[in-house]
């Protein structure tokens, strides 16, 4: 099978595929529910004559198409849709009330469905195995570890690479936009429960007041980024929401604090896990209060493996031209749960363009 060949058969199929992009997009599901988007991923696989298709539990799918060899390796997309209403006039917009293919899963599934046609069509062809990995809840940042956990990486056959995408509407349609090495950053949580002693707003030294206790955390925090953290290295700490009080002249018992902390490395994960805790107690402790801090670990710093990304690039170049590689200079501040199949296997993802010509694209090139 060359280029050609998969050419002409996306040619051939183009309307086949475009009505299953737009079918899936018309019926979005969030993640954990893509009970209906599971059973259309089946029935379209079997369809295209793939006998080896299994469902996990209720929602995932893994297909096989096996080659000449055991030898297998991967390919994983994600099938989740976003809590968001869909206002526009298209004729395939979501039939679903607050739930939107927002993030472009129903391209990456038909993607991947395409990829599964054109591969079964010329298995015969195929030096190696390939599986199929349709993972849910992707937006949930962790169920990549759900598809692991149920066997996807372990199971006869085990791959012994894996690839993904994902889409990118800065770049224009036709174009490939990848990186190696970093690719994006950990996603973690926090929540923050400060204690104080309640009092009149007239009367304020009478009461350990968690609001005020809370604005030098703030500070304490943003210091950490930029005092103690080289410019070198990329972490992120916010503070996203903050509840404490209901009275004008009441100051509250306590302040409840959620946040994120986003880094680019392991150490930067762990420093920054360290010093919001070290520093939101002992600031309490400083102002006569108490914390309660909670560090919730998601999902893990992902780097493209070099080996396997070299691959993604020279294919690229080979069958697309230079003209449509565009080397990304710099890892995103987004996470990616694709990460974690990236911690037991060599994993590698790259960026599809889906933006229109006549869009404005933001490349960001580094300025000398």
């Amino acid at each position: 099978m060359n280029f050609n060949e998969v050419k002409n058969e996306v040619n051939k199929n183009i309307d086949t595929f475009i009505n299953i992009r737009r079918k899936i997009h018309r019926n979005p599901e969030l993640s954990m529910k893509e009970y209906e988007t599971t059973d259309f991923i089946i029935e379209t696989l079997r369809e295209f004559g793939i006998e080896e298709v299994e469902k996990i539990n209720s929602t995932g799918v893994v297909a096989i198409i096996r080659g000449k060899s055991s030898k297998c390796i991967a390919i994983r997309a994600d099938i989740d849709a976003l809590p968001i209403d869909e206002n526009n006039s298209l004729e395939y917009k979501s039939s679903n009330a607050g739930v939107m293919h927002a993030c472009e899963h129903d391209v990456h599934t038909t993607s991947l469905l395409g990829c599964a046609y054109i591969l079964n069509k010329y298995k015969d062809n195929l030096n190696e195995t390939v599986k199929l990995i349709f993972q849910p809840a992707e937006e949930a940042d962790e169920c990549a570890k759900y598809m692991i956990e149920n066997g996807a990486l372990s199971k006869d056959p085990i791959p012994q690479a894996i690839f993904g995408l994902h889409c990118w509407p800065n770049i224009v349609a036709g174009k490939i936009y990848h990186r190696h090495g970093k690719m994006g950053t950990c996603s973690d949580t926090f929540d923050i429960k400060i204690k104080g002693k309640s009092g009149h707003a007239a009367n304020p030294e009478n009461a350990v007041d968690p609001i005020i206790i809370l604005g030098n955390i703030i500070c304490g925090i943003q210091n950490i980024i930029s005092r103690e953290l080289s410019p070198l290295d990329q972490g992120i700490i916010t503070i996203s929401s903050v509840h404490g009080g209901k009275a004008y002249n009441i100051i509250p018992d306590e302040v409840l604090v959620k946040g994120a902390i986003r880094a680019l490395s392991e150490e930067t994960r762990e420093f920054l896990h360290k010093r919001l805790k070290e520093i939101t107690e002992n600031v309490c402790k400083t102002f006569g209060g108490t914390a309660e801090v909670i560090i919730n670990k998601g999902t893990p710093v992902s780097n493209n493996n070099e080996t396997i990304s070299k691959i993604i690039e020279i294919s690229i170049i080979k069958n697309f031209g230079e003209e449509n590689y565009i080397y990304n200079p710099f890892p995103s501040m987004g996470s990616e749960d694709f990460a974690y199949y990236g911690e037991i296997i060599p994993a590698a993802m790259y960026r599809l363009g889906t933006g229109f010509i006549n869009q404005k694209m933001q490349v960001f090139i580094p300025q000398v």
